[in-house]
């Protein structure tokens, strides 16, 4: 099988943030790339749906469409950035993270390290944390590959890193994805929040109340 090179179509459009506090690192867009909003998590705009009852009245999600100059104003409010960890796949075309394929540390974000020291960034969120090519995971592939030694964040959901002199929180946010819903019988946070009376039986209600939770306030 010949397989294509897909670079991401606008990570080094959209830096991070010098004045960024918060930084969400996803994987790759789904490629080919042919939802309309060209920027992050577009592809079902779940995560502004999600990010619209986290933040009412920042009109992330009007009539269920993005706009990305409303989305690019609430993060510089915010101080939130977006970035992927993956700039490269080489596949024919994927539609989730299992299907990107062996990613090499050549492949990933070859401009974050500087983005990361130059900035001021005090805790990172991934939106994928569990398989090989989830974002957690690749951030760990890319540690060692900059660092050269292992990045010692467990399996946790709320760790710290140091990198350049000071310690960065890292946080897992569960994944917006809706095939991601598949394994919500198993997710131990999940059946807690059920036990504990808090919770309707619906995921989507459990991943807003994670993400009030964790995300910086208004």
């Amino acid at each position: 099988m010949n397989l294509i090179k897909l670079e991401h179509p606008w990570l080094f459009k959209f830096p991070i943030s010098q004045d960024a506090k918060y930084l969400i690192i996803g994987t790759h867009p789904p490629m080919p790339y042919t939802a309309k909003l060209e920027f992050y998590y577009g592809n079902t705009n779940e995560f502004w749906r999600f990010l619209d009852q986290v933040y009412p009245g920042n009109k992330l999600y009007p009539n269920g469409c993005p706009e990305i100059n409303d989305i690019l104003s609430f993060l510089r409010k915010i101080k939130i950035s977006i970035t992927d960890i993956v700039n490269v796949t080489r596949v024919e075309k994927f539609s989730t993270d299992k299907e990107m394929g062996k990613i090499q540390p050549e492949d990933l974000n070859t401009e974050l390290f500087k983005w990361l020291k130059d900035g001021c960034v005090e805790t990172i969120y991934f939106t994928s944390f569990g398989g090989t090519n989830s974002a957690k995971n690749l951030f760990k592939k890319w540690y060692r590959s900059q660092f050269g030694k292992v990045c010692k964040i467990s399996s946790e959901h709320e760790n710290v890193v140091e990198m350049f002199g000071r310690q960065i929180i890292i946080i897992d946010l569960f994944s917006p994805s809706p095939t991601a819903k598949r394994s919500s019988p198993r997710i131990r946070e999940y059946k807690d929040w059920l036990l504990n009376g808090t919770g309707n039986n619906n995921y989507d209600d459990f991943r807003i109340y994670w993400y009030k939770k964790y995300l910086p306030k208004n």
